[in-house]
């Protein structure tokens, strides 16, 4: 009996010796090793895929704000930078606010927003340029996105057309039909930026019409079309036969004077040549749309890239819309004129300056 007792302790002895064996990870079957990726990594504990969950729900829940100094509903560059904004705000799940900010409370309406917890505020108009480059660096956690400025933050990316290339093709193509050798540009304010739009629109005109008369006049205000639109009737009975307004809502009267009188226009930042058949020639686009939902992509997927970017004819950031056949039946050598300045100017053969003749 005592032998049988000391042979089955022993036995059982051996038996656990050997689980415990196999369940440090060797040859046995009774454990299961956990697979490797194919980079040769281990497996996420629990704890870290629980974060990775949760950093997507943020991700998901993040606040991002427009804010601009001019109101919607320009049909030009503030509503086609709210349509990329909330093209990207509603692909990656955003809490969204939209801001039309008044003169006088640019800074306190950013730092606001930046207080209420919004990761991205994008701010539209050079009105907005020294209020985000003064609110910026004291919310380093915050994405801030800037239309028409040039500033270098660690948390600011700067987006900028160079409109100069974009009119330049406006310029060749109103040079080219013009019957009176005098031609009108309708700008918002007098600044550098809207300058860019004059100074490309000058050289592309002289650039095939050495002759030509270029009128600019000025608005003083984005939010005025009455305004724009007795501009444009003092151009037009003034001798201009096409006139180019580069003044968002303000601009949206040239269309009304060039109705009344019968004149040529070229519309500005969004395709127009449907807002007056026969006499639309041409609209110089801006892909702001694109550009804002790239910027607002690059922070959901922690991409962003800050910096200032400039974007030109090249790729189509900005381009010459030119009507189809029934809106405006262009010339054979004007459609080649303006496709051969196009690639002239892309290939760097031809550089467009930004500056306007006026500022020189």
């Amino acid at each position: 009996m005592k032998k049988t007792k000391k042979w089955l302790t022993l036995v059982m002895c051996m038996a656990m010796l050997a689980a415990s064996m196999g369940g440090c990870g060797g040859s046995g079957t009774a454990a299961t090793q956990a697979p490797a990726s194919a980079a040769g990594t281990e497996a996420k504990p629990d704890n870290q895929e629980k974060e990775t969950e949760k950093k997507t729900e943020d991700k998901k829940s993040m606040k991002a704000a427009l804010v601009t100094a001019q109101k919607l509903g320009d049909q030009g560059v503030t509503d086609l930078c709210h349509s990329g904004f909330m093209k990207a705000a509603d692909e990656y799940g955003m809490e969204t606010q939209i801001v039309e900010v008044q003169k006088g409370e640019y800074e306190e309406s950013i730092r606001a927003l930046c207080e209420d917890g919004y990761d991205i505020v994008v701010a539209l108009n050079v009105e907005l340029v020294d209020a985000t480059s003064k609110v910026a660096p004291d919310y380093p956690d915050v994405d801030f996105v800037l239309t028409l400025g040039e500033v270098e933050l660690d948390n600011l990316k700067c987006l900028l057309g160079q409109e100069h290339e974009g009119s330049y093709l406006a310029g060749v193509e109103a040079g080219m039909i013009t019957k009176t050798n005098h031609i009108g540009f309708i700008g918002g304010q007098d600044n550098a930026e809207i300058n860019r739009f004059l100074a490309g629109y000058e050289q592309g005109a002289k650039s095939v019409n050495p002759d030509i008369v270029v009128d600019p006049v000025y608005v003083g205000s984005f939010e005025d079309p009455t305004k724009g639109k007795d501009l444009a009737l003092m151009l037009y009975n003034q001798g201009c036969d096409i006139v180019y307004a580069a003044a968002a809502k303000s601009g949206l009267g040239m269309f009304d004077a060039a109705k009344e009188t019968g004149g040529l226009c070229i519309g500005v930042d969004v395709n127009q040549n449907d807002v007056l058949p026969g006499q639309v020639i041409g609209s110089m686009a801006i892909a702001y749309d694109q550009w804002i939902y790239n910027a607002m992509k690059e922070i959901a997927e922690d991409k962003f890239e800050v910096g200032v970017f400039w974007y030109g004819l090249e790729n189509d950031n900005v381009y010459l819309a030119l009507p189809t056949k029934e809106q405006y039946d262009l010339p054979e050598d004007v459609l080649k004129a303006v496709e051969d300045a196009k690639e002239k100017v892309v290939s760097g053969e031809i550089t467009v300056d930004p500056v306007a003749e006026k500022d020189k």
